[in-house]
Protein backbone atom coordinates (compact mmCIF):
# COMPACT_ATOMS: atom_id res chain seq x y z
CA UNK A 1 0.00 0.00 0.00
CA UNK A 2 0.90 3.37 -1.05
CA UNK A 3 0.29 6.62 1.11
CA UNK A 4 0.94 10.23 -0.09
CA UNK A 5 0.51 12.87 2.19
CA UNK A 6 2.21 16.53 2.39
CA UNK A 7 4.64 16.40 5.31
CA UNK A 8 7.67 18.53 6.32
CA UNK A 9 11.20 18.08 4.43
CA UNK A 10 12.48 16.99 8.17
CA UNK A 11 10.03 14.72 7.74
CA UNK A 12 11.49 12.73 4.26
CA UNK A 13 13.17 9.16 4.77
CA UNK A 14 15.61 7.24 2.73
CA UNK A 15 13.33 5.16 0.23
CA UNK A 16 10.39 7.81 0.00
CA UNK A 17 9.40 9.33 -3.10
CA UNK A 18 9.22 13.35 -2.98
CA UNK A 19 7.27 15.50 -6.13
CA UNK A 20 9.96 17.56 -7.43
CA UNK A 21 9.03 20.15 -10.03
CA UNK A 22 6.29 17.96 -11.18
CA UNK A 23 8.06 14.53 -11.29
CA UNK A 24 8.23 11.77 -8.70
CA UNK A 25 12.23 11.08 -7.39
CA UNK A 26 13.07 8.65 -4.95
CA UNK A 27 15.41 9.80 -2.38
CA UNK A 28 18.77 8.16 -1.87
CA UNK A 29 19.74 9.68 0.82
CA UNK A 30 18.38 12.78 3.70
CA UNK A 31 21.16 14.79 5.25
CA UNK A 32 21.11 17.71 7.79
CA UNK A 33 23.05 21.35 7.63
CA UNK A 34 22.45 24.53 8.42
CA UNK A 35 22.69 28.09 7.14
CA UNK A 36 24.69 30.66 8.07
CA UNK A 37 21.88 32.11 9.98
CA UNK A 38 21.66 28.81 12.02
CA UNK A 39 18.51 27.65 10.78
CA UNK A 40 17.98 24.06 9.48
CA UNK A 41 18.79 22.79 5.91
CA UNK A 42 17.20 19.54 4.82
CA UNK A 43 19.59 18.09 1.67
CA UNK A 44 17.80 15.50 -0.13
CA UNK A 45 19.81 13.16 -2.29
CA UNK A 46 17.90 11.50 -5.47
CA UNK A 47 18.72 8.42 -6.93
CA UNK A 48 19.38 10.21 -10.38
CA UNK A 49 19.52 14.00 -10.68
CA UNK A 50 20.66 16.71 -8.47
CA UNK A 51 20.18 16.74 -4.57
CA UNK A 52 17.54 19.19 -3.50
CA UNK A 53 18.49 21.54 -0.29
CA UNK A 54 15.28 23.52 1.36
CA UNK A 55 14.59 24.47 4.61
CA UNK A 56 13.55 21.71 7.39
CA UNK A 57 9.96 23.25 7.46
CA UNK A 58 9.37 22.96 4.03
CA UNK A 59 6.17 21.09 2.94
CA UNK A 60 6.29 18.47 0.08
CA UNK A 61 4.39 16.12 -1.25
CA UNK A 62 5.59 12.34 0.07
CA UNK A 63 4.61 9.04 -1.30
CA UNK A 64 5.76 6.09 1.45
CA UNK A 65 5.10 2.72 0.39
CA UNK A 66 4.16 0.26 3.72
CA UNK A 67 4.80 2.47 6.70
CA UNK A 68 2.74 5.02 7.51
CA UNK A 69 3.87 9.20 7.51
CA UNK A 70 3.04 9.65 11.07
Amino acid sequence: MVVMARVAALRVQRGDRVSVRGQWREVKAVRSDRFASGGLVVVLVFTSGLALRLNAADGLAVERGGRGLR
